[in-house]
């Protein structure tokens, strides 16, 4: 039986690398281990550590109930659950001992107190790193058996908290910290740990300044395409890594689609960038912002073939949902639902029961947002939403999903792969490429903890291996662990376009390539790519001959297909031109024949506006103004009649409506904040009145008729009383075009001998000489 022996790496990708070479070689008894995983197998079977999610979901329970002293005034404020879990980490990473030193500071204590409430929740055998320490100490007569020989690779610095053990395990069993070309710690000099050091690598270094980062990430995938490509390097000895990954991930998943390249993620995907992740920011959005059509239609859209409440509504149940109608809020659902025919879904069955269900547990907000996603959510769409959860607070479920990542599925030993510089300086590769070496980028500046700042612990205390020196520290050991190249690469703007400047650590390189955005590269990253660099090829293809052809008809005097020219007697032409014509449309077919074409032959129609509008349009203004007017006429029609109503009778009826029209208005059209909307509602009434009080002189037993058809149109509301037969076709005189449409008001004389047109415009007043409609 093989003797066993145990391998300390640092990262995942560090650990997968070692198994697969442990499997070529056939090594067997090697186990793979993180020191912290050491220090527990040591300490015992049955111990574990406080892994990060267990931490935050047991401060964020006792943060209410538990009484912090000087912390008090803050513990429920956003955010205060994580900030509270990151310092425990570090003091207990640091090896600080926070009862012992309650009594030196207010906030000290504060914090020893949440310390013990912590330790009293979670189960007796999760231990602080410290405690697991002492008990492994008191084992380590057994290391020989756990652990054999232990080899520790590809680690430049050790927490505090584990130093201890490290120093006593060589009484026990032979250690050996590999540093290779590594910086060695200095509390190892005199320890008996045998260091093994080997001479630094001696690539070729090539300093390049890209445009943005978007710019970098191309040309990064450039460079290892070329790698490949020429035979110079196997895709697994390449490792492009920068320090923060997040300004690069979203750039690489397109490029990654775009190039058609394998290669891994090391430290994962971000979550919201899957179809699972994009539900769960879904319903978070409906929870955090409130209810809304376009939300419930998007949510829908992604969980349709998921269990849960939605699993058993047919796919086009939205065709129910008034499509102007916001919907934003849960009464305006309910009166809805109450609207609906049960036989209106298209399977034949009732889903109103199960809709109520759905908007009552979407209108609970963040407070119920754990239930709602176990109703609404399964598999890795309820993963990320539980994740998100004990990450941060409900209310900020929607910036919590962001930071979510999934395991990618590439396996980055034998791929490209794409990590955090801490992760290729454990796990080295003999080509390398380093993005974001600029002023704000690399190394990271470091910061004060928020709740223990330097006056009241020292900071090289808590903090004795701050992100600033760790980036310095990987940055020198990937340039003296890289075997044969190395590309330091920088941003010359940031993302809001500013100039940015180089990294301190690019300062011994005074020379750097300049790569323009436009520049024609050796070796394409793409399809897309090799096109750019190739005009010629290019212009072959079908879409760049007819962008040429536009750009060219663009630009010429002849009239061409792009300028709306079509063939004699098209059949679209003659249906459309056979079409009853209103004022919009015949004004349309005069001033506009090719946005007439595309707007009834094509159909084509302009994106809907953001459904909460700040103030209302100037179009919907005239809708909702014409609304007012036309139900107040009828309402005074059916009493004393508008033209012996007085000024205070309009008033009262322009009142009476108003309350009316809102209510159907925000049930079927968006409207703004609510100061704006009553201000708005309030001037339509005013305008409404000074339009009813126009002092016109009344004509003979006058009735007044509103929206009134004509040509072909049938009236708005049932049983309405027409001063003709709509039906009757109205035809421009010498032609064959037909009109058809809706007057506004129309004051009749009772003996027929006198009508009186009325168009409402709620826009700028006419001019005394204006011409009506422009002419």
């Amino acid at each position: 039986m093989p003797a066993r022996r145990t391998l300390v790496l640092q990262g995942r990708l560090a650990t997968r690398e070692a198994k697969l070479e442990a499997a070529r070689g056939g090594c067997h008894g090697v186990q793979l281990l993180t020191f912290e995983q050491l220090a527990t197998r040591v300490a015992g079977g049955f111990v574990s550590s406080i892994d990060a999610d267990t931490l935050r979901q047991a401060v964020r329970e006792l943060l209410p109930v538990t009484p912090l002293g000087e912390l008090d005034p803050i513990k429920m404020l956003p955010g205060m659950a994580g900030a509270a879990a990151e310092t425990l980490y570090k003091v207990w990473r640091a090896g600080i001992n926070l009862q012992s030193r309650s009594s030196e500071h207010g906030r000290i204590s504060s914090l020893a107190v949440l310390e013990r409430a912590v330790l009293e929740r979670l189960p007796s055998s999760m231990l602080r790193p410290i405690d697991i320490v002492e008990v492994a100490l008191n084992r380590l007569s057994h290391a020989p058996t756990i652990l054999g020989p232990v080899e520790i690779s590809g680690l430049t610095e050790l927490s505090p908290c584990w130093r201890p053990l490290l120093l006593a395990l060589p009484s026990h069993v032979p250690v050996v910290w590999r540093a290779g070309p590594r910086a060695v710690p200095a509390w190892l000099h005199d320890s008996n740990v045998v260091v093994e050091l080997s001479e630094p690598a001696t690539p070729t270094v090539t300093v390049v300044s890209a445009a943005t980062a978007l710019h970098e990430a191309v040309e990064a995938l450039r460079w290892a395409r070329e790698l490949i490509a020429t035979g110079r390097a196997r895709p697994s000895e390449i490792g492009i890594a920068a320090c923060r990954t997040a300004d690069y991930d979203e750039a690489f998943l397109a490029l990654r689609a775009e190039a058609n390249l394998s290669f891994r993620f090391v430290h994962g995907i971000p979550a919201a960038t899957t179809r699972d992740g994009q539900a769960a920011a879904a319903l978070a959005d409906l929870l955090v912002r409130g209810l809304s059509q376009n939300g419930v239609r998007r949510l829908f859209g992604l969980v349709r073939n998921l269990p849960g409440l939605f699993k058993n509504l047919p796919d086009d149940w939205t065709r129910v949902l008034p499509r102007d109608a916001p919907l934003a809020d849960k009464m305006a659902w309910l009166r809805l639902l109450e609207k609906v025919e049960p036989n209106a879904f298209s399977d034949g069955k009732d889903h109103r029961s199960a809709l109520q269900k759905i908007i009552e547990v979407l209108a609970g907000g963040t407070d119920g947002a754990s239930a709602a996603g176990e109703q609404i959510l399964c598999g890795p769409a309820l993963r990320i939403w539980r994740k998100a959860l004990a990450e941060a607070p409900a209310s900020a479920l929607d910036g919590s999903i962001r930071n979510v990542k999934f395991e990618d599925g590439h396996d980055a030993c034998a791929t490209l792969a794409w990590m955090p510089a801490a992760a290729l300086a454990a796990s080295p590769r003999p080509f390398v490429r380093l993005l974001g070496l600029s002023s704000r980028g690399w190394p990271q500046q470091a910061s004060e903890d928020c709740l223990l700042p330097d006056h009241v612990i020292p900071a090289e205390d808590l903090d004795p291996l701050p992100v600033s020196a760790a980036d310095r520290r990987d940055f020198a050991t990937i340039l003296s662990t890289a075997a044969r190249e190395v590309v330091l690469s920088r941003p010359r703007r940031d993302a809001e376009g500013r100039l940015i400047g180089r990294s301190p650590l690019l300062h011994p390189y005074a020379t750097e390539d300049y790569l323009r955005r436009n520049r024609i590269a050796p070796h394409a990253m793409s399809e897309g790519d090799r096109l750019f660099a190739r005009p010629r090829e290019f212009g072959e293809t079908d879409g760049a001959k007819a962008s040429l052809a536009c750009w060219r008809n663009w630009n010429c005097p002849e009239l061409t297909s792009h300028d709306g020219l079509l063939r004699q007697d098209h059949p679209v032409i003659r249906q459309i031109l056979q079409r009853r014509y209103s004022a919009t449309s015949l004004r349309k077919l005069l001033r506009d024949p090719a946005g007439f074409v595309w707007k009834y032959g094509m159909g084509l129609r302009a994106p809907s506006r953001a459904e909460d509008p700040l103030v209302l349009e100037a179009n919907a203004f005239g809708n909702f103004l014409h609304v007012v007017l036309e139900e107040t006429v009828v309402s005074l029609e059916t009493t004393t009649g508008l033209a012996a109503a007085g000024a205070a009778a309009i008033q009262e009826a322009v009142g009476d409506i108003i309350d009316l029209a809102r209510g159907r208005w925000e049930e079927a059209q968006p409207v703004p904040p609510p100061v704006i909307w009553k201000r708005t509602v309030s001037e339509v009434a005013d305008v409404a009145v000074s339009a009813l009080k126009h002092p016109d002189e009344p004509l003979p037993g006058q009735r007044s008729y509103v929206e009134v058809p004509f040509g072909g149109l049938e009236s708005k509301r049932d049983g309405a009383s027409l001063p003709w037969d709509p039906m009757q076709p109205v035809t421009i005189p010498g032609t064959k075009i037909q009109l058809s449409g809706f007057i506004d008001r129309l004051d009749l004389a009772e003996d027929g001998s006198t009508a009186r047109v009325r168009d409402y415009k709620s826009g700028k007043p006419l001019s005394a000489n204006a011409i009506l409609n422009q002419g």
